[in-house]
């Protein structure tokens, strides 16, 4: 491949994976409809969830860049962050209005 493409270095070749959890989903949803799978179902329940997003990265030559995370909201609030986060203080972290 790299005859085909010499002109793009592995070190500037990057795989990167999204990946993300939704907070406050299941424990008081209910699911409404059909047991028929061509039928919609409906999901009944809070709306108050949020989704955060974990984006990481590993170029071709096996670098690994920081992971970052993605939170809904303004700004990033300090409770998010407890003392167990200090080991991961270096990764990237930004807000969104989805999250």
């Amino acid at each position: 491949r790299e005859s085909e493409y010499g002109w793009i270095k592995p070190e500037n070749t990057v795989n990167v994976d999204e990946g993300g959890i939704m907070a406050g989903f299941g424990l008081d949803s209910l699911v409404i409809g059909s047991s028929d799978p061509r039928r919609k179902a409906f999901l009944k329940g809070s709306q108050s969830r949020t989704w955060t997003t974990f984006i990481e990265a590993i170029t071709a030559d096996g670098r690994l860049l920081k992971p970052g995370i993605i939170f809904k909201g303004k700004e990033l609030q300090q409770q998010w962050f407890r003392d167990e986060f200090r080991k991961i203080a270096d990764w990237y972290y930004i807000t969104s209005d989805n999250g």
